[in-house]
């Protein structure tokens, strides 16, 4: 009986087996639609399962009755589907699993364990915007971080700063920290596409561990490396151009106005002089051209060009005699290229990336460029267990063609297109018919204003000098970086890093003999060697240890760094020919000189971090720097931080809570230091340069020594909160302090003293006190539609808190200090404006007023002064017509913006993207000097700004303009009248790309196809066209090239 019945219960069993399904299908990710490699499909209430494959496939066997099937995978929502044969699941991200992986200080750590504050940009969205230096791509990318950029040369370094002012005399410059190592070498040669990661430190906790170097922040960023796989190999190029991306400012552009304008100028002089109104008309007629020397319409008679009685322009003007127009002509659209390969993969446990790409761009103005090859391989290999080692090898040549464009000098070509009047052409012409003069080759020949003497920056044609001189820079870098890492009782790692950056630079610049500010020495040109090295090691030995609900991790270790610089320089001028740049080709030297410089600094640091059960975390960190700047006695910093953090969301009565995905405060406080006050500087012996009298070397002080000299140290207050809600919103918020204390301050010394001569102190410090708010929100998910904003804030507050404590040598005043165009006063910022008031017009006059304060008004050593007029206002202010009797004020204005940031938004749909990044600044002031030259009294053959036409005239009298008179420098003077705010708003990048579907790019063996469209610095809005705030952090302007705008087509392909 038993074996029949055993005998049935094996044919049941073998029946019920027999009745199974096979059940496959595919699983794959909600966002793009990638096949999700391990996930495991398991039937619901049985332990019955399988995993998917590396195309996201599985199969399974399960019962008849069975229906449901749960599929997990780290980081993606739980799914539970009904079982069906070729089923697809698709897996959306679990915002609560998922940790972000961000590089800290020597190492990387999750988001979630971090108790610092930092942020990153994936390498991704960098390579959207189309820069030739990395710098310039973090404008409104992150909180708490500034950038200015004062030069749109193509390769230039654009300025950062993190967290406000740094200092006043030492660098404010953030550490630049490439794969884990500082990096000297220029931005430049790292082109966007090799970067994976760039990440910004900016509290103790999270620098405090570059001691020496962290206190301006930290930027790091890391290479791409391979990953073990297939080879994956990829190609992109892009073609497009280069425009001017802020606009002139507004000028006159009509001739007749400028005559017109002119005029009035010139019969407002004759009737100070005396003259009557007929009188002054007249004179004011017959010697506008005498005085401007070109007419530019034909068939008008120099003396009928402007009625002398109404002013206005001869009715018959209309042809001219050549249409040139200096604001326009010199500029054009240059051409940009630019082509990427790399290849990445790996073969067991070795891993490769492989790179070369190369950046061929042109500026929107002539002889203006930059071109760049760089490559780079980064190999790593796991060679045992116990032991892994890499090297990560990168070469770039850079040449860059930057002709001389600051400053308002007559070569300066940004400057003298809007300064000169739109009365002179570029080229030559005959003076009665118009006819282009031509040279011995049949090509029109420039005009140098020496043919017809013209008034305005004679012998200078910037177009030009621009073509026949060289400004040429190029760079030769070699970075080399490699790791040893050695594994050992089971917790410990024991890693040695070195790296070794090269760098040689060589300078040629070229002004021609004819004409320009060379002209006079026939020529004059100087060349420049320069060859810099970057040792850096260190040793780095850690512990990781798990026990039960508590995790440990030590790293304790030692560095050293030791840069080399060598400079070699001459100059020589009376060149023979003149577009041969050689010295061999020069007739006389001017300058030889050459001198080394270095720098070294050890360190030796610690870090402890542990955590309990993923909620409390707590880290703590020491360093010891010593450096070489610095006398013996005073040589060693110590630099500390302690961080913690509360995960609330992990807490039990909260942990539940769907609606919010992650709740977390975190607070840190630490120090760091600052010794940077330039290459080869040693404080602590006096400082001599070298002038040479008669041939002979004459020593000359340059800086005073002080072997008391010492770390400038800054110490930070961080406390903020992270909160996730919905699984759609990010919000992170940072309220900071950072205390400058012994700020290293070049202080000048009174001549008393025995020579002019200046002398490094620890004698001044400052407070910068701000909020950071980044938000992150996903406002629409789909399977097929994805769409993302983001905003980030910065608002913050400078202000001294201690000044030096000898200012015989300044003006001193209530306590503070004039430091050239700022007050420098306890509780106000180091970029509080100074100057002078402006008051307005006299409405009887149309000269200005200015303010002059009580104890300066001396109505009896004004009398008699000529042009001078003064009085009181009805409020009791006094005031004076000009400004070497008027008194400066402090002004109440800081260049310090109220609220920085920037809005990005992007939209993924049907295999569309499109991408959006903006910036703004919300108040400070700017000085807008460019704006004041073009509001002037009327040099002969300068321009005005058209804001000149509301001038005062008898019959416009409640004005702010003053009326033009010639000869009357007051007009224009320094004065708060220039300050107008900072606020802007930049429209940074767009982006619009089609990515075309996987399932037709299989059939042709393509992995990815991506072709797209980008624009960047496409519009800039400020208080003023033509003025761009973004110049510096001072609240500073100039004549300086204006910034790129860039448009360009690509494809991306991968294979």
């Amino acid at each position: 009986m038993k074996k029949l019945m055993l005998l049935v219960c094996l044919l049941t069993a073998t029946l019920a087996y027999g009745q199974n399904r096979q059940i496959s299908g595919t699983v794959l990710t909600m966002e793009d639609d990638e096949p999700v490699i391990g996930a495991s499909i398991l039937v619901k209430g049985t332990t019955l399962g399988t995993i998917t494959d590396v195309d996201g496939k599985f199969s399974i066997s399960i019962p008849q009755e069975a229906n449901l099937l749960v599929f997990t995978y780290v980081g993606l929502k739980t799914v539970e589907a009904e079982a069906k044969n070729g089923m697809i699941v698709r897996m959306e991200v679990n915002a609560a699993e998922l940790d972000e992986v961000i590089m800290t200080a020597y190492g990387q750590s999750t988001k979630k364990a971090f108790t610092g504050s930092a942020q990153s940009v994936k390498g991704e969205e960098l390579q959207k915007l189309q820069v030739s230096n990395v710098s310039q791509s973090l404008e409104g990318s992150m909180a708490g971080v500034q950038v200015s950029s004062s030069s749109g040369q193509p390769g230039e370094s654009a300025s950062i700063r993190i967290r406000g002012i740094g200092s006043i005399s030492a660098s404010q410059k953030p550490l630049i920290v490439v794969d884990g190592i500082p990096y000297e070498g220029s931005l430049n040669s790292i082109p966007t596409q090799d970067i994976a990661d760039l990440t910004v430190l900016k509290d103790a906790a999270a620098n405090s561990m570059y001691g020496a170097r962290g206190s301006n922040g930290v930027i790091l960023i890391t290479t791409k490396k391979g990953t073990s796989g297939k080879v994956e190999v990829n190609f992109e190029s892009r073609i497009g151009g280069n425009m001017r991306g802020v606009p002139t400012y507004d000028i006159i552009s009509n001739p007749a106005d400028y005559y017109e304008m002119q005029w009035e100028a010139q019969r407002n002089s004759y009737l100070a002089s005396g003259y009557s109104y007929l009188s002054a008309g007249v004179y004011s007629t017959n010697d506008l051209i005498n005085n401007l020397s070109y007419n530019i319409y034909k068939g008008i008679p120099d003396n009928q060009l402007i009625d002398p009685t109404t002013g206005r322009i001869n009715p018959n003007a209309k042809e001219l005699k050549w249409k040139d127009s200096w604001a326009k002509d010199p500029f054009q659209t240059g051409l940009r290229q630019e082509y990427v390969f790399n290849l990445s993969g790996g073969a067991g446990k070795t891993t490769y990336y492989l790179s070369a790409t190369y950046l061929d761009e042109n500026s929107y103005i002539k002889n203006s460029g930059f071109d760049r090859f760089a490559t780079r391989a980064n190999i790593e290999s796991e060679v045992t267990k116990w032991f892994k080692a890499g090297i990560n090898l990168a070469y770039s040549h850079t040449s860059q063609d930057a002709p001389d464009a600051g400053g308002g000098n007559y070569s300066n070509i940004f400057f003298f297109s809007q300064s000169i009047a739109p009365i002179y052409p570029i080229y030559l012409y005959d003076m009665t018919t118009g006819e282009p003069i031509l040279d011995s080759e049949g090509k029109k020949r420039y005009d140098f204003g020496t043919e017809y003497n013209r008034p305005y920056a004679g012998e200078q044609n910037p177009l030009a000098t621009m073509i026949a001189n060289i400004y040429r820079y190029t760079m030769d870098n070699l970075s080399l970086r490699g790791f040893l890492e050695f594994s050992f009782l089971k917790d410990f790692k024991f890693r040695v890093n070195a790296s070794y950056d090269a760098l040689n630079l060589n300078q040629t610049e070229f002004m021609t003999p004819i004409g320009g500010d060379a002209l006079s020495v026939n020529g004059s040109g100087n060349k420049a060697t320069q060859r810099v090295g970057a040792l850096n090691t260190n040793q780095l030995l850690t512990y990781d240890g798990e026990f039960g609900e508590h995790d440990l991790n030590v790293l304790v270790g030692h560095e050293y760094k030791q840069d080399n610089a060598e400079v070699l320089y001459g100059s020589m001028s009376e060149f023979l020919d003149p577009a041969n740049p050689e010295f061999s080709n020069a007739g006389k030297i001017d300058n030889l000189t050459s001198y080394t410089a270095g720098y070294r600094i050890q360190s030796f640091l610690s870090r402890v971090e542990y955590d309990y059960a993923e909620k409390y975390y707590f880290s703590a960190s020491y360093r010891c720097d010593g450096s070489s700047y610095f006398a013996p006695k005073v040589r060693w910093g110590s630099f500390w931080s302690v961080g913690a953090s509360w995960r609330m969301k992990e807490e039990s009565w909260l942990k539940d809570v769907e609606q919010i995905h992650n709740l977390k405060i975190k607070a840190s406080y630490g120090t760091q230091g600052n010794d940077a006050i330039g290459a080869g500087s040693s404080p602590y012996f006096d400082q001599y340069s070298i002038t040479r009298v008669d041939g002979k070397p004459s020593p000359v002080f340059s800086y005073r020594s002080n072997p008391d000299l010492t770390w400038e140290k800054s110490n930070n207050f961080n406390i903020g909160f992270e909160m996730g809600l919905f699984d759609r919103l990010d919000i992170e918020a940072d309220f900071f302090v950072k205390e400058t204390k012994d700020m290293l301050y070049a202080k000048p010394l009174p001549i008393s003293d025995g020579s002019p001569a200046w002398k490094y102190t620890n004698e001044m410090d400052m407070r910068n006190m701000g909020i950071e708010v980044q938000i992150d929100a996903t406002l629409l998910k789909t399977r097929q539609v994805k769409w993302d904003l983001g905003l980030n804030l910065t608002a913050y507050k400078n202000a001294l808190t201690r000044l030096p404590l000898d200012k015989k040598t300044l003006i001193e005043k209530d306590g503070g200090y004039q430091a050239d165009s700022y007050w420098r006063s306890v509780g106000r910022s180091v970029y509080d404006f100074y100057d002078y008031h402006y008051l307005g017009v006299n409405p009887n006059s149309g000269l200005p007023m200015y303010t002059v304060d009580e104890e300066d008004y001396s109505p009896a050593d004004f009398d008699g002064v000529k042009g001078l007029e003064y009085g009181q206002m009805e409020d009791g202010t006094y005031w004076v017509s000009q400004t070497s009797y008027a008194s400066r004020q402090k002004l109440g204005k800081s260049a310090i913006p109220e609220v920085y940031g920037g809005i990005s938004t992007s939209l993924e749909a049907y295999g569309f993207d499109l991408s959006v990044q903006t910036a703004f600044q919300i108040g400070g002031y700017v000085y807008d000097s460019y704006y004041a030259s073009l509001m002037g009294s009327g040099e002969f053959g300068s321009n005005w700004h058209k804001d000149i036409f509301k001038r005062w005239t008898p019959t416009n009298t409640t004005t702010s303009v003053p009326k033009v008179q010639n000869n009357t420098q007051n007009i224009s003077e320094a004065s708060d009248r220039w300050l107008i705010t900072a606020s802007y708003f930049s429209l940074r990048n767009i982006t619009l790309g089609y990515t075309f579907p996987k399932k037709w790019m299989e059939k042709a063996k393509i992995r990815s196809l991506r072709l797209y469209v980008v624009g960047d610095n496409l519009a800039l809005a400020s208080a003023r066209k033509g003025l761009d705030p973004r110049q510096s952090f001072s609240g500073s302007t100039g004549y300086n090239y204006s910034a790129l705008c860039t448009v360009s087509g690509g494809i991306s392909l991968g294979f």
